[in-house]
């Protein structure tokens, strides 16, 4: 990843430091350090880490299409399961959404996102203390607009007073208030969780085999039974059965012969009407005597109240 934007020289003396990218072995891009002359006024931290067409791009997509564009440019693949570049890929989103937001012109924006870069950076691969990350971006925020003339700029000059207070405001929130989380996530290893799924799949059966029914078929083995199952064949019956039974049905020697006589042949309509009224009255009767046995009783308990009631009154 990216070195410091700032690197001492032998002599002591701080110089800016240009960045060109590249791929580490990992595949994700890299920025190495390339030493600027010290006497060049001209140098600007703008299309440091991102060059002029990206920037553009950047201005003109939404949060979730920065986000993809970031994912793609920085080579960060596993933002869904690895929790650093997870964290990596949203502080760069928002670094580009709030400069966005600010009405930052490309160079402006790619100056804040060096910026960004490098101090984040600090904190990711060098490890930082939140003292020396703090003096690094003081260095980087001198020479704008500076009210003596032998003040050097730092890189920063095209940004107004205004924006450069909104700038530190910007990283102090994001950035230094949380610099205790972000060294602890980036000095310890995420722990590695596997998760596994066991899948029981049911093939069907050969064809040679009888497979069963749906399940919407079935119906309960008592109605199963009775219904739909093939009853049993019946027994012939022995010849012995056979010659027992029609001698039971031969009448014996001796015996009277009885005619079959139906008896209600001869009723006519009347004698069934009488036969049903004698009997409605024989099995009502008993019912009717004491429902108005009953109806006599309530009769009684009504006029009773209703006495009491003139009493009262009079």
């Amino acid at each position: 990843m990216a070195a410091k934007s700032q690197s001492k020289s032998s002599s002591g003396k701080s110089t800016r430091s240009n960045a060109s990218t590249g791929k580490d072995v990992k595949g994700k891009k890299k920025v190495t350090v390339e030493e600027d002359d010290p006497d060049d006024e001209t140098a600007v931290l703008a299309f440091k880490v991102l060059s002029e067409d990206q920037t553009k791009k950047l201005l003109t997509l939404e949060v979730e299409d920065i986000q993809k564009e970031l994912c793609d440019i920085f080579k960060l693949k596993n933002y869904s399961t690895d929790l650093q570049e997870a964290s990596t890929l949203d502080y760069y989103t928002g670094a580009v959404w709030w400069g966005k937001e600010q009405g930052l012109n490309p160079q402006q924006l790619s100056g804040l996102f060096t910026v960004v870069y490098n101090l984040f950076d600090n904190v990711k691969e060098q490890h930082m203390n939140k003292v020396d990350n703090l003096k690094e971006f003081k260095a980087v925020m001198m020479g704008i607009e500076p009210e003596y003339p032998d003040v050097k700029s730092a890189g920063l000059d095209f940004f107004s007073v205004a924006q450069a207070k909104a700038i530190a405001q910007y990283i102090h929130t994001s950035l230094f208030q949380h610099y205790n989380l972000y060294q602890f996530m980036f000095t310890h290893t995420q722990a590695e969780e596997i998760i596994g799924t066991d899948l029981s799949i049911e093939v069907a059966k050969p064809s040679t085999l009888p497979f069963p029914p749906p399940l919407h078929e079935g119906v309960r083995d008592d109605m199963y039974a009775s219904f739909i199952a093939t009853p049993p064949p019946t027994p012939p019956p022995a010849e012995g059965a056979e010659d027992t039974k029609s001698d039971q049905e031969k009448p014996k020697e001796g015996e009277p012969t009885v005619p079959d006589i139906d008896a209600f042949n001869d009723l006519t309509v009347d004698d069934v009407r009488e036969v049903i009224e004698s009997v409605a009255k024989e099995m009502l009767g008993g019912l009717q005597n004491d429902l108005a046995a009953k109806l006599r009783e309530k009769e009684n308990n009504i006029i009773q109240r209703i006495n009491k009631i003139h009493k009262v009154a009079e």
